[in-house]
């Protein structure tokens, strides 16, 4: 039955690439993207386990394989990971998804949230934070013994109401505010006043602090109101200044998504029209590209000094990756690469050199020993570009 499954996503990806658009071939050619990426099926599905509930609930390696009826396996040095064959039960219809004891989440992306080092005091900016499962994972590792936030920023309207119901479902809000807005021209900084409080305050109400405490800091005029946020930093004053700066920034930018097999899938379902007039247009590419340093620049500037900023698309291309992180590195002299931590098993594909540049170029050299590729070929895993930057 397994066998028959893959056999039958094989012959619809390979009906998907016989009948994709000239640009999208066009696209792989000029990326030079191995069509073959496409053509792996049968690759494993991971999840994390929620560890904001409390350890007796967290569901066994030996629960998850009998709730999805299917091989399951913890991820060797990566703490709540779990891999599953996609062929028993579907996720949502396993009881430990539906009692929000763990969340769907490919390796990869985890590996980028992973590079961001997170630590309990931390203050974590997140320019493209839908639809959600990063904002989940940073809640996860920041946990609640130190006076660390999280402020999550999308553009989109729907995508932020999803974050917010992700965060509410899985009870890891607490820590946690959203704005819908600009990422690129998000100005908000870290919530410093309302963290001195967290502690003491969430001790003493259990996270359940009124506005109107005489000890809680209050809202000021001018501030920007959140889309959503606990009681607790609902009303921060918002100050500004190198002292309010984040520890940590992520920029998981928007992209064509051509990484993902299954946004491929979803794009030749529904007709490859959207697909074309949003990704392929040369316009609407170079735009795009634009929007990525954009936030990229956006999150440097809101990054404190000795701390890091993680930079990630979904994309397999060029100019969206090693085109970009070149770029940033020649306008940011204050830039460094840092290695990106991966795992055994979980190999990066390639390094491409950015068009015109020489093989012994020295800023190339060190975007290919220290950035990484994922991809289904390489790592059996979504496509996944990764780059992180460390502040001097």
């Amino acid at each position: 039955m397994v066998e028959a499954q893959a056999e039958g996503e094989a012959a619809v990806i390979e009906d998907i690439l016989q009948h994709a658009p000239s640009s999208f071939l066009k696209f792989l050619s000029e990326n030079d993207i191995n069509k073959d990426v496409y053509k792996v099926v049968d690759l494993p599905r991971f999840v994390r386990v929620n560890t904001a509930l409390n350890e007796a609930e967290w569901p066994t390696e030996l629960d998850l394989q009998e709730q999805l009826e299917t091989d399951v396996w913890p991820i060797p040095d990566f703490f709540g990971f779990y891999a599953f064959k996609p062929h028993g039960r579907r996720l949502m219809d396993c009881e430990a998804y539906k009692t929000n004891k763990i969340f769907g989440m490919d390796i990869s992306s985890a590996l980028a949230v992973a590079a961001l080092d997170i630590q309990p005091d931390d203050h974590i900016l997140d320019l493209c934070c839908a639809p959600g499962a990063k904002l989940c994972m940073m809640s996860n590792l920041l946990g609640r013994e130190g006076a660390g936030t999280i402020t999550g920023v999308d553009v989109s309207a729907h995508r932020i109401a999803t974050c917010r119901k992700l965060l509410k479902r899985y009870q890891v809000g607490d820590r946690c505010r959203l704005f819908h807005g600009d990422g690129t021209k998000f100005h908000v900084h870290a919530p410093i006043q309302s963290a001195r409080h967290i502690k003491a305050i969430g001790a003493r109400t259990n996270g359940q602090a009124e506005p109107n405490d005489a000890t809680f800091p209050q809202s000021t005029a001018g501030s920007v109101k959140p889309y959503w946020a606990p009681r607790l930093l609902r009303f921060d004053p918002q100050v500004s200044g190198s002292e309010a700066l984040y520890d940590k920034v992520v920029v998981d930018a928007e992209c064509t998504h051509d990484g993902s097999i299954q946004h491929i899938i979803k794009y030749s379902k529904n007709g490859w029209k959207d697909f074309e007039n949003n990704f392929m247009d040369a316009n609407r590419l170079d735009n795009l590209t634009s929007l990525q340093r954009n936030l990229m620049a956006n999150g440097w500037k809101m990054l404190k000094r000795g701390a890091i900023m993680v930079y990630s698309t979904c994309s397999l291309s060029i100019a969206q990756n090693e085109e970009n992180v070149y770029w940033f590195l020649q306008h940011h002299p204050d830039a460094s690469l840092h290695v990106v931590p991966t795992l055994a098993g979980f190999t990066s594909g390639h390094i491409k050199t950015v068009p015109n540049m020489m093989e012994d170029d020295q800023v190339m050299n060190e975007i290919k020993s220290k950035c990484v590729r994922f991809d289904p070929i390489a790592s059996r895993t979504s496509g996944l570009f990764i780059a992180r930057f460390l502040k001097a």
